[in-house]
């Protein structure tokens, strides 16, 4: 049995605001924790003081430069005839391949933050669940959008069934 050819990775990536944007969610989350370790820091033990201080802002200052920035860069996607590949992941890779004959319907979304920056996120779903391509320019949502639909209306649709007989009447 002759082996099929390889994938090729995805190409295109998300928006370059969504760095910005990811960098933001970081920044609030790593202040949250901070606040969080403040206010029950007076039940810990003593020496725990420097480390409640520590974290957060290692976290604050090394993670939200980074993080994002490793984000954006193996976040890509790529739509073809019969599937959707994505690849994201920071420390793990994770890669997905959606048939596009098991799309069932396509969404845009954008959230408050994703307005403000002019991006919206993209929504596949299947039978099995859903998949997202987050922090797309509003434009590139909706134009991937509507080619999700294109191929996924145009793919392999089952052949039609015959139609069933009519149910008798309960009467």
């Amino acid at each position: 049995m002759a082996e099929a050819p390889p994938i090729t990775e995805p190409t295109h990536h998300l928006s370059r605001a969504a760095r910005w944007v990811w960098r933001l969610y970081w920044t609030a989350g790593s202040i949250a924790l901070l606040v969080a370790c403040r206010v029950f820091a007076p039940g810990l033990p003593d020496g725990l003081d420097p480390v409640l201080w520590a974290v957060p802002l290692l976290g604050l200052l090394v993670g939200a430069p980074v993080v994002p920035e490793l984000s954006w860069r193996r976040w890509r996607w790529e739509v073809r005839e019969d599937q959707i590949d994505l690849m994201r992941g920071v420390l793990v890779l994770r890669r997905t391949l959606i048939p596009m004959a098991r799309v069932q319907h396509v969404e845009t979304s954008r959230g408050v933050i994703g307005q403000m920056f002019g991006l919206a996120t993209v929504e596949v779903h299947t039978a099995a669940g859903s998949h997202t391509i987050p922090l797309l320019t509003e434009d590139d949502a909706g134009l991937l959008r509507n080619r999700i639909a294109e191929l996924a209306r145009t793919g392999d649709e089952p052949a039609a069934t015959p139609e069933a007989p009519p149910l008798p009447d309960a009467g």
